[in-house]
């Protein structure tokens, strides 16, 4: 049976980060410990190579973003 991981946001800085569906919990840099079933999941897929291509494409959008906010 193929594991299955989830993409979503740190509760408290907003950093996107992804963890295996089976998980209970996934500490992020800042420090924060995301507690699974109380974040909310940006994305689904199916292995851990296509979950950090889906992250570095958010956190990538999201620099955008706050870039453009300050132009």
């Amino acid at each position: 049976m193929k594991e299955f991981y989830v993409v979503f946001k740190c509760r408290k800085c907003g950093r996107y980060l992804y963890a295996k569906a089976s998980q209970k919990t996934k500490k992020c840099v800042c420090g924060h410990t995301n507690d699974l079933k109380r974040v909310v999941i940006v994305k689904r897929v199916k292995d851990e190579r296509e979950a950090g291509e889906v992250v570095r494409v958010l956190q990538a959008s999201k620099g955008a973003e706050g870039f453009r906010r300050l132009a």
